[in-house]
């Protein structure tokens, strides 16, 4: 006798009200759960509220014959994957093909052995469960991968906004300077006036034009990230923010990281950019400190400041990053998708305000990996 499944629910469907009680007594006996129904359209209820492991269905009742009720049960969403086991009369083999057409996974004979009973019932109520907690597990993983589609999905739309607003800020910042710059030399060069009195003035010009040039061709590509690694690219982003913006930033590098992959290395030198400029322009500081630690596994990069943080409720909510964009030397990410890039590289971002004064920023990356890890922020 196969033991009974622990709280496996079963749905007995029997015309006869005497049977219908002796086998449901048999079942509860052995410690299953039980329903009881006298006709099809009590079972389709029952069936559909309570969801059972497994269902007995006598193939003759008052309303309609089993193998109808069956087929319905196969054709609703609730009730599609619960097995059904005949209970019949007859037993011939026109009716048991019948069944398996109709759905049936088993049949029993009337009158059955208890012993044959019980042992259909537990191994039909086992596999069920089974196969619920498979079902289960797939439609969960289901979705999950449906979530991170949309994710990428949404991140594929919000990079192709955020490229798009690249472009545009990098024509209007050549227009503003190098452009600008360029027009007047041209003026000074097609003038009437000696050339020689406006020759310092002409290479202030150029040098200046050629300068901001060399800016926009290192943040579209820098080439020290490729020829002297991270911690030389974020040694002159810093001289770099000073002489732009005016503000004291001090570099405290601390371990040397490994030859990181170029979207990691991109992703940790734009990251820290964004946040030295979102301090620059935004946070009203006169000082900021950019660290830099390698531990043997997660690069970290953080960055803090003496400015006026995020206000008196302590560190940003997740939901509120979006309002923390900023814009960076030439277009930006903004913070909330610095986040979504790290993450999809094994990194995190995470912002809120510093112990004393002012805010601080942290990113990582779990080098070698691309799951995100919190224990080790």
């Amino acid at each position: 006798m196969t033991d009974p499944v622990p709280q496996a629910e079963i749905l007995v469907v029997e015309d006869d009200a005497a049977t219908r009680v002796y086998v449901a007594g048999l079942l509860q006996q052995q410690g299953y759960r039980v329903v009881a129904a006298g006709s099809g359209a009590d079972a389709l209820v029952a069936a559909r509220r309570g969801q059972p492991d497994l269902i007995l269905l006598d193939v003759m009742l008052p309303d309609a014959d089993g193998f109808e009720i069956c087929r319905q049960l196969q054709a609703h969403e609730l009730t599609r994957r619960i097995p059904v086991i005949f209970l019949t009369a007859k037993g011939d083999e026109p009716e048991i093909v019948r069944g398996f057409e109709s759905g049936g996974v088993d049949y029993i004979v009337k009158p059955f052995a208890v012993a044959v009973l019980l042992a259909r019932v537990g191994t039909h109520a086992t596999l069920s469960q089974l196969s619920r907690g498979l079902h289960t597990a797939l439609d969960e993983r289901s979705e999950r991968l449906e979530q991170a589609n949309r994710r990428l999905r949404a991140l594929n739309v919000e990079m192709a906004t955020l490229e798009e607003r690249q472009r545009r800020q990098l024509a209007q910042q050549l227009h503003d300077t190098t452009i600008q710059d360029l027009v007047l030399a041209r003026i000074l060069v097609e003038g009437n006036q000696d050339l020689s009195l406006r020759r310092d003035q002409l290479l202030a010009l150029l040098a200046r034009a050629t300068k901001q040039l060399r800016f926009l061709v290192f943040e579209l590509s820098p080439p020290l990230l490729r020829e002297g690694g991270l911690h030389q690219a974020l040694a002159w982003l810093t001289e770099h923010v000073r002489a732009q913006w005016g503000l004291e930033v001090a570099y405290e590098p601390s371990g040397e990281p490994p030859a990181l992959a170029d979207a990691q290395a991109v992703t940790l030198f734009q990251g820290a950019r964004e946040l030295l400029i979102n301090v620059a322009k935004h946070a009203e500081a006169t000082r900021a400190l950019l660290q830099v630690d390698w531990d043997g596994e997660v690069v970290r990069i953080s960055v803090s400041d003496d400015g006026r943080g995020f206000g008196p409720d302590g560190p940003a909510p997740a939901e509120a990053m979006p309002a923390l964009g900023v814009d960076g030397l030439s277009g930006g990410f903004g913070l909330y998708s610095l986040r979504s890039r790290l993450e999809l590289l094994g990194g995190w971002l995470e912002v809120g305000n510093a112990r004393q004064r002012g805010a601080e920023a942290r990113i990582g990356i779990r080098v070698g990996t691309g799951a995100t890890q919190a224990d080790d922020r």
